[in-house]
């Protein structure tokens, strides 16, 4: 996707708009690196500096630390987007279907904490992976129902999906532990074949040094 660079990419003017001139949009979002400003504009990475310091009147180091967090924004937005794209493939898929509207709207609101029936903001990413989970569970049960259509079966599903989300938290919390104890456990292990291999090294060099001076009291007779 091409974008428009607020700072090197000449804006266009009502006349010249009429005489056929079209916007230059320099930023290719697919390979150039570039920065979203608070009031959502578009810059290459090196023209924000710039915007920042003759524009903002700021100093370069304050200039960079800006960009900092303007790349990490953007850096979030743009895994958000690729979530956002791998959750509505599956689901396309997984239902062999298009998406009705009122669907995405309930995912919207899911995402951005707005859902009634949910207290809590889900990523895509974890709602998907929830989906995933179940989703041999929600074949079998599609199989003992009957929906009118599709998209109705969707919003049944979604309602297990969101049903299912204090399980899935409680499931990835142990799961957590468990990891974090076999950590510990492996690390105690880990630690444990290091002292005893000092041990043994010790025990070898103390033999080593008994056998040597017993050697020595024999040539001193």
């Amino acid at each position: 996707m091409l974008l428009k660079c607020n700072y090197c990419d000449p804006t266009i003017t009502k006349d010249m708009r009429e005489q056929g001139l079209k916007p230059t949009k320099s930023i290719n979002s697919e390979i150039d690196e570039y920065v979203k400003d608070e009031k959502n504009k578009y810059y290459h990475v090196e023209c924000y500096v710039q915007h920042l310091i003759k524009r903002k009147k700021m100093g370069e180091e304050e200039a960079r630390d800006k960009l900092r967090i303007q790349l990490e924004l953007v850096k979030a937005e743009l895994k958000e987007m690729e979530n956002k794209d791998k959750f509505y493939k599956w689901i396309m898929n997984f239902y062999d279907s298009s998406l009705p509207a009122y669907y995405c709207t309930k995912i919207t609101e899911i995402i951005n904490g707005q859902y009634e029936k949910v207290n809590e903001a889900i990523p895509y990413e974890i709602l998907l992976d929830i989906y995933d989970k179940l989703a041999n569970f929600l074949r079998k049960n599609a199989a003992k129902k009957n929906f009118k259509n599709t998209g109705q079966r969707m919003n049944y599903d979604l309602a297990v999906v969101i049903g299912k989300y204090g399980d899935y938290k409680k499931y990835i919390e142990k799961q957590k532990i468990e990891q974090e104890t076999s950590q510990a456990t492996n690390s105690t292990l880990q630690e444990q074949v290091k002292v005893n291999h000092m041990l043994k090294k010790k025990e070898e060099e103390e033999d080593k040094d008994f056998h040597l001076s017993d050697v020595l009291d024999d040539l001193m007779l």
